[in-house]
């Protein structure tokens, strides 16, 4: 175990190395792990986490091990560093980075917390990696490879397969472990693009006798996010820009609501709501009545896309106007469906990156272009939320995940010239993520 002295002054070689030697199995399993990247970017001169200790780039990971070092930025309060190539118009306000701090200085007072912390930073993402799936149904003779990669690592803890938790102290271990079981169900930066329902909200009710396990969990998906770009960026916490640490502040808010009994589940979730739209209306965008069903369907929408500027938002104003009835009034009605077993919910696991991926559209007249691929997008999300869901009796939640719809259609150079292909996308399979 690292001495706290030794965590924050290390260089950034010794400091990659000790986790190299400290967490290798770890290490191992995220170099097979599956990434999503942007479709171009331009990579840093100097060399990345991964190219120092494997002398090639794992994307999982370097994003992985770029959370360790923002967590190390952030602990030396090295703000420039932090925010270096951040879009200067949504770059993360000194004021966030400070509210940051504060809910990191405990951890960086106790070597057992940061030791903690570093595990769960470790393995929160192992569950990408198909082989841990296969060496589970080795032991167990159960597959779970068609589960979310949430769930697949707290089953996986659960078999013993992870084997770095072994070394904390148990009440440590155990704040990790609920963190990472709540986040199986109750996952932050779902939550904060309203990617999942507010059905989601009520796996916090068995976190309540534990409030530390849930800030630790907390914590650690801020560096997840500020890793998240790792794979392009490592120079920087690129990813935690502004608009995004304003939504997760609002999850923090919902999540503390929720859990000292102030929200019921439709209350919280709303917040995360109503909170983007007061943003975008500060912009300079129309206002948003989250009371109205269409108006709270547009903005979950918005918070899925990450929209954060009136022009973006006027757009899938526009777009909207534009979609047909049946679509629009599908999506209508699935994204206001809260979750239970007489009406259970689909989340549609990748949305958000389908979304932005969609509108990532260059060239002339790109505004037409853009709107015409949103509005493909949103026809095909409407047939991912409602084809054949029915009551089981038991199920509040089921997921469909659209990674491969990302990667074999948005990501196409196809689609960009044909958006209409996704109407023969394949509707991913079902699978259980929440139950009564």
């Amino acid at each position: 175990m690292i001495h706290l002295d030794s965590f924050f002054s290390l260089s950034n070689k010794a400091l990659l190395n000790w986790i190299c030697i400290e967490f290798s199995d770890e290490l191992e399993r995220l170099k097979r792990a599956y990434s999503v990247r942007d479709r171009s970017f331009t990579a840093p001169s100097a060399p990345s986490p991964s190219q120092i200790l494997f002398g090639r780039d794992f994307d999982e990971v370097n994003r992985t091990l770029v959370g360790v070092l923002a967590l190390r930025w952030l602990a030396n309060g090295e703000y420039g560093t932090f925010v270096r190539n951040q879009p200067p118009a949504i770059k993360l306000t000194r004021e966030s980075f400070d509210w940051m701090r504060n809910h990191f200085s405990h951890v960086s007072r106790d070597p057992d917390e940061l030791y903690a912390l570093i595990s769960a930073m470790m393995i929160n993402d192992l569950g990408k990696d198909e082989k841990l799936a296969s060496d589970y149904l080795d032991v167990t003779g159960k597959d779970i490879s068609g589960l979310n990669h949430d769930m697949i690592l707290i089953k996986s803890i659960d078999a013993g397969l992870v084997h770095c938790l072994d070394r904390l102290p148990e009440d440590e271990k155990q704040n990790v472990i609920h963190g990472l079981r709540l986040g199986a169900t109750f996952n932050v930066g779902q939550l904060a693009q309203a990617e999942n329902a507010p059905a989601c909200l009520s796996s916090l009710v068995h976190i309540r006798d534990r409030p530390r396990a849930f800030q630790l969990h907390f914590l650690e998906q801020l560096l997840d996010i500020a890793g998240a770009a790792g794979h392009m960026d490592w120079t920087c916490a690129k990813k935690l820009v502004e608009p995004i640490m304003q939504a997760y502040r609002n999850v923090y808010d919902a999540a503390i609501g929720f859990i000292a009994g102030n929200f019921g589940l439709r209350d919280g979730y709303d917040l995360i709501l109503i909170r983007r739209a007061q943003l975008l209306q500060r912009e300079g965008s129309r206002q948003f009545d989250i009371r109205d069903p269409e108006d709270r369907a547009l903005v979950r929408l918005l918070c899925m896309a990450g929209v954060a500027d009136v022009e973006t938002a006027t757009m899938f104003d526009e777009t909207w106007a534009t979609l047909e009835d049946t679509t629009k009034k599908g999506l209508v009605r699935s994204l206001n469906i809260d979750g239970s077993t007489a009406e259970p919910v689909v989340q549609p696991t990748y949305a958000p990156a389908l979304l932005a991926q969609a509108l990532d559209v260059e060239g002339p007249g790109f505004i037409q272009k853009k709107q015409a691929c949103l509005r493909s997008a949103l026809q095909y999300l409407v047939r991912v939320m409602t084809i054949g869901i029915k009551p089981d009796g038991h199920t509040i939640v089921f997921e469909r995940n659209v990674l491969s719809v990302l990667k074999g259609f948005v990501q196409s150079p196809e689609f960009q010239a044909n958006p209409t292909i996704l109407k023969e996308a394949p509707i991913p399979k079902s699978t259980v993520a929440m139950t009564r």
